[in-house]
């Protein structure tokens, strides 16, 4: 086969990469590609068209070819990749381009030969992918007991979501000195990562890792296709007072915000899509539907709850701008099943506060305190048994 190597302008996910989907319109009503993963493997499911839809191997070095219609490629898949990469650590590299006319290609270059099983139904492909022996993360080995002599089984491999808000054409709440708020909350957030892994043991991963803008119910979508068990969005927010100080911690609410300030916070927060996105109306349906599922008053619960470990943690750092979780309907806090909390980590728009964002001393504070925050939480949960 010949390659036109003029159409394959590969755009590489890495630290400091942007990754750049194919453009697709949306008038097109082929249905979309999917991708979501486990513990264990990254699924793909796709609309069957000819060539343009395979999912197989190449050697040398080992890698997944993913190829999929033009037509059916979302541009919210490019998201995806992003957490892929992060969350697997036999995924390597990550590509995406134009490969034909008629077929995007994405290659997932891997540490050793893939397992890939397949199936085709009701004009879809699916496929698992796996590297055999290979995970989302070390497994925790069983644990043989003294007093009872019995097995305990490995603990669940966790994942905590960490999204930074705004990003790309959405800069965030600007300070007087010109601070963008996209910046500082996604220096914090990758200090959050690290302060997981290397204090903690916990996996998390990022919903963006550069300056990209991610329509909110995007956000909501990843946590659910990449099965988070937390999900934590970090911001710094502006108020019209720029002597309003403190940071703040908020939860979902099913009957409107507990306060003018969640209140005003909130609907700054979800104007964002109407703004910025042209294709807000395509919402998926976690935030069409979350308020009637039967386990959102849980996931409420259990977010306040999350909510309350990390603003006792934060305080140890930083004052509080109210020191009990609050409630809003922050449309990012929407999620069925995944505990979620927002965290205001300061206001951009009070000169002091904006300067000490600046600082990577008060960025890995902030960090540490809710590394701590979330460590404590899922302690309890596991001895509660609500986790693996």
């Amino acid at each position: 086969m010949t390659v036109n190597h003029a159409r394959r302008k590969w755009l590489l996910l890495g630290i400091g990469a942007t990754l750049t989907s194919p453009k697709i319109f949306a008038a097109q009503k082929i249905p979309a590609v999917e991708l979501t993963s486990n513990s264990q493997q990254v699924n793909v499911s796709l609309p069957i068209s000819g060539e343009h839809s395979r999912v197989f191997t190449m050697e040398n070095p080992p890698r997944v070819i993913i190829d999929i219609p033009m037509q059916s490629f979302p541009p919210s898949l490019t998201h995806s990749l992003v957490v892929i990469r992060q969350k697997f650590p036999w995924i390597t590299q990550a590509k995406i381009a134009h490969f034909t006319p008629q077929t995007a290609r994405i290659v997932l270059q891997v540490t050793a030969k893939a397992q890939i099983k397949q199936q085709k139904a009701a004009g879809r492909l699916t496929a698992s992918i796996t590297v055999p022996g290979a995970a989302m993360a070390a497994a925790v080995p069983a644990v043989v007991t003294r007093e009872t002599e019995h097995v305990q089984p490995p603990k669940k491999n966790l994942l905590v979501m960490i999204d930074p808000g705004h990003g790309g054409k959405d800069p965030g709440a600007i300070g007087n000195k010109g601070t963008y708020e996209k910046h500082v909350v996604l220096s914090i957030a990758q200090h959050l990562q690290h302060q997981l892994k290397t204090r903690h043991g916990i996996h998390a991963v990022l919903t963006r890792q550069d300056d990209v803008f991610i329509p909110l119910y995007h956000r909501v979508s990843l946590a659910h296709q990449h099965e988070a068990d937390l999900f934590l969005s970090i911001h710094a927010d502006g108020f019209t007072n720029d002597q309003v100080s403190g940071a703040s911690v908020f939860a979902l609410s099913e009957h409107g915000a507990g306060s003018a300030m969640a209140r005003y916070l909130s609907q700054s927060e979800n104007s964002v899509d109407a703004i910025y996105d042209n294709d807000v109306h395509t919402q998926d349906a976690y935030l069409k539907q979350t308020l009637f599922d039967l386990d959102q008053t849980e996931t409420i619960n259990r977010s306040l709850h999350f909510g309350h470990h990390l603003a006792s943690n934060i305080i140890r750092v930083h004052h509080m701008h109210n020191k009990h979780t609050e409630q809003a309907g922050f449309a990012v806090l929407k999620s069925p099943r995944i505990p979620s909390v927002l965290v205001e980590t300061s206001f951009i728009t009070n000169h002091q506060e904006e300067q000490l964002l600046g600082k990577p001393e008060f960025q890995l504070k902030m960090a540490n305190a809710l590394a701590d925050g979330i460590n404590t939480y899922l302690n309890e949960e596991r001895k509660e048994k609500l986790l693996g």
